[in-house]
């Protein structure tokens, strides 16, 4: 009897340890599939510990080449296909953009839609947002999908636009390619600081950006105070007594008072830029950038949030223009390619200027 009762206890025993060996692997199992990262709103999100798949909402895709993570999406939105120069990434990447499912419009920061229902069919590990912090929230809650939020309107060399790169990279596995991406961006800051910062104020010619884009396409009264490109290379911008930053339209009575010396502007308005001079003609044949033949064309770095890529080889374009001396050294074209290769993660530079990338003079 006193031997039953020993090997019942000890199969009791047995039993309580195998449970708990089971509740620890179960627990285990549970902890390690799942971790949690901070985004670029500071927002805590879990999400799986090997992400696969990944849908963008506003104009994330854009952040996931920059990352390295084209092949882990499954759903992306309107404004990402068909291809366009506007978003060189639509260029770099339309092969894989134009197979996938579109989820939503795709707007950045005017009003979108999502289409919830697709995005429950297709399950995406995570969603990657571009939009609001709120919103970001709002779409996690309704979907039970953990949603990356991402910010980035008119930066460049930033702490949240390399925080954005960082956290699509670490969510999506590719940190190395995602870091290798901020120090070259940090490289090419260093490189147009040390080149311009000490060029003396009474040495600095007056510059204009004209025709930049923000909720759609502006002609020459499109401008920009504190122009991410200009502040990169140490440019005097007649734009800055403005605002203090940002966007603003400006009359042409305003332009001639400023007259400035050089005047850089998005050939991708030039419809809109031809109507103005023929109606205008007198006006702008009497401005010194027009009369010295300083008129230059390039990318507008905006167009559905900021092309970080188009911005930084505008910046090493308008400084080598202004500033001749301080980049003789440099080979723009090597330089351009260089930035577009390396922000887009692919051999791409060939191909956007096949499709009309182009920095150069302009006339009327």
């Amino acid at each position: 009897m006193k031997t039953k009762r020993l090997f019942i206890a000890l199969c009791t025993c047995i039993a309580l340890l195998l449970a708990l060996a089971g509740c620890s692997s179960a627990a285990s199992s549970g902890s390690d599939s799942t971790r949690t990262v901070t985004d670029a709103y500071g927002r805590n999100v879990t999400i799986p510990a090997d992400v696969q798949t990944c849908a963008t909402v506003g104009s994330a895709a854009r952040f996931v080449a920059y990352a390295g993570g084209t092949d882990k999406l499954v759903a992306v939105t309107e404004m990402d296909k068909p291809a366009t120069l506007a978003r060189p990434y639509t260029v770099a990447w339309e092969q894989v953009l134009a197979e996938l499912p579109t989820t939503s419009n795709g707007n950045h920061l005017m009003e979108t839609s999502v289409d919830g229902e697709a995005l429950l069919e297709i399950k995406p590990d995570v969603i990657i947002s571009s939009r609001s912090a709120q919103e970001c929230d709002e779409l996690q809650s309704q979907l039970n999908i953990p949603v990356i939020g991402i910010s980035y309107q008119d930066q460049m060399f930033t702490e949240i636009v390399f925080e954005s790169i960082q956290v699509v990279g670490d969510v999506l596995g590719t940190t190395e390619h995602a870091q290798q991406v901020i120090d070259k961006m940090n490289g090419w800051q260093a490189d147009l600081d040390s080149r311009t910062a000490n060029i003396p104020d009474a040495d600095k010619p007056s510059c204009y950006a004209g025709a930049v884009n923000y909720k759609g396409a502006k002609s020459f009264s499109g401008t920009y105070a504190q122009y991410p490109p200009f502040v990169a290379a140490h440019i005097d911008n007649v734009a800055d007594e403005t605002v203090e930053s940002g966007s603003v339209e400006v009359t042409l009575e305003q332009l001639g008072e400023w007259n400035p010396d050089f005047m850089f502007l998005n050939a991708g308005n030039m419809e809109l830029m031809k109507k103005d001079y023929a109606d205008n003609q007198a006006f702008f044949d009497n401005l010194t950038a027009f009369q010295t033949g300083n008129l230059y064309t390039q990318p507008s770095y905006n167009m559905n949030g900021t092309n970080i890529e188009i911005a930084i080889c505008d910046a090493y374009f308008d400084a080598a223009t202004v500033y001749p001396d301080a980049f003789a050294d440099v080979d723009l074209e090597s330089m351009y390619r260089e930035i577009l290769d390396t922000m887009l993660g692919t051999n791409c530079y060939d191909q956007l200027t096949a499709a009309g990338l182009r920095f150069g003079k302009i006339s009327f």
